[in-house]
């Protein structure tokens, strides 16, 4: 097992010696000799683009089944697959939620546009005249977030009103509204390495 970022890249830049590192664990074919899995903490990506990557990095075949990204536990919470879900974060994120097996996605821009009054913060962003279809919009049951949002400051106003409502952003906070909609977080870092000589 082997994780991807710090270990293999720093950001985009493959770290030196390890693609030499990595043909010392491959036959004369190309085949590993032992079974060998990949891990990251990365939440924005499908894993068979990280794993297309990875083979450019390395110059070895990596298949996607040999790759475990922060969202892959994910295929497991059939639970919610059905769920009316918001999804968070960078990349085909609606592509990747549905990779997983969720069925029923939005983002949250798509979820902004319908409720733009609730986004208080990006006045740039903002539709001038609000959606109708925020009169028959279906509950948000629960909430994904893939990795960092663009927008951290619309992001945050926009859970936090969906936590407070229990789902229903059309409708006033009540006093009871716990517990509140599932919230799956699949990266937890606060702090990372990336390609700046500080952590982010």
């Amino acid at each position: 097992m082997f994780d991807i970022d710090g270990v293999i890249v720093r950001g985009k830049k493959v770290l030196p010696m390890a693609k030499e590192a990595f043909q010392k664990l491959v036959d004369s074919n190309g085949k590993f000799r032992v079974p060998t899995v990949f891990v990251t903490n990365a939440g924005n990506a499908l894993c068979i683009e990280k794993a297309n990557l990875l083979s450019e990095w390395l110059g070895l075949k990596i298949s996607e089944d040999q790759v475990v990204m922060a969202h892959s536990p994910l295929k497991m919470f059939h639970q919610y697959h059905d769920k009316h879900v918001l999804v968070s974060g960078q990349g085909p994120i609606v592509e990747i939620a549905k990779n997983l097996g969720f069925k029923n996605v939005i983002t949250m821009d798509q979820f902004r546009n319908i409720f733009p009054v609730l986004d208080a913060v990006d006045n740039t962003h903002r539709i001038s005249v609000p959606c109708t279809l925020g009169d028959y919009f279906p509950r948000i049951e629960a909430v994904v977030l893939f990795g960092e949002p663009v927008r951290w400051e619309t992001a945050l106003q926009l859970l936090v009103d969906l936590l407070m409502t229990n789902g229903h952003p059309n409708k006033a906070p009540s006093q009871d509204n716990h517990p509140h909609i599932p919230l799956l977080a699949c990266n937890m870092d606060l702090q990372w390495m990336a390609e700046a000589c500080m952590p982010r």
